[in-house]
């Protein structure tokens, strides 16, 4: 298990900075990137604001996601607003580079002093809607000896939405796989599409078989759904939910945050 400052968070809720396009993307609309960086510091201080206890900066509007690999001026814009983020939020901050750029999400982490990476593909190879992705965890989990980055948690998807394994193969297979063989840190189970609930019985399935495992959901998380989902989870990842009338694509609403961070206050049996 890695020494990321997560760990040390009782079922923790990550909030996620859904990042405009960046440098290198088709839908890059040209602006500074102080400008892009205002924009994050925004979303994330708005997430800190309503209660959240972690956030994972994303290149969310850069679709079509190139598979592997991002460009360098992606890359370079990330490593910027990733550490302006970290500099101004006093939470475990992670990074996603999609679609399944897991070795510069580590180097990110690494050289920037972030607490986790989140992997698309990791165990599996993987058919997405802009292409195959290859398991990252051979060369990630080397990468991350050869840094002796054992502080970046490593949060794994497992069959996410939007892909499937080829060949098919059972959903607790890839999951246990992630754990026991790949080494990841925590799986994320997530539904089909954004906003669907992951299937709980798997969650407790895993659980019950890794009781050490961190299992954390990745979609279909509201103030009516998590007392049921935390109940058998981690901890979650949460976007559409914190956005101004739950809408992906709006900025965060602090008061959605909070609605969500009170009820998992109570469940944790924290005070206000």
């Amino acid at each position: 298990m890695a020494r990321s400052r997560l760990w040390e968070l009782n079922k923790p809720i990550i909030g996620m900075v859904h990042l405009p396009p960046l440098p290198g993307s088709p839908g890059y609309r040209g602006e500074p990137l102080e400008e892009i960086s205002r924009f994050a510091l925004r979303e994330a201080g708005a997430l800190r604001e309503g209660g959240v206890d972690a956030v994972l900066v994303e290149n969310f509007h850069d679709y079509p996601y190139p598979t592997g690999k991002v460009p360098a001026p992606t890359l370079i814009a990330m490593a910027v607003v990733a550490h302006r983020v970290k500099e101004a939020v006093d939470l475990p901050v992670g990074v996603n580079l999609l679609f399944n750029d897991a070795e510069d999400e580590l180097y990110l982490a690494w050289c920037l002093g972030l607490d986790f990476i989140r992997v698309e593909g990791f165990v599996d190879l993987l058919l997405s809607d802009v292409g195959p992705l290859l398991p990252a965890a051979p060369g990630l989990m080397r990468l991350r000896r050869a840094l002796n980055a054992e502080g970046v948690a490593i949060l794994a998807d497992v069959q996410g939405k939007y892909t499937h394994a080829l060949p098919a193969r059972d959903l607790a297979d890839s999951a246990r796989d992630a754990l026991e063989r790949g080494g990841a840190d925590a799986v994320i189970l997530t539904g089909a599409r954004t906003g669907e609930v992951a299937p709980l019985e798997l969650v407790r399935h895993l659980k019950d078989e890794f009781p050490e495992g961190k299992v954390f959901l990745g979609s279909g998380v509201t103030p009516t759904s998590v007392p049921e989902l935390l109940a058998a989870a981690d901890g979650a990842i949460v976007g559409s939910y914190f956005k101004q009338e739950g809408k992906v694509h709006n900025p965060v609403d602090p008061e959605r945050v909070r609605e969500l961070m009170a009820v998992v206050r109570h469940i944790r049996g924290e005070g206000r």
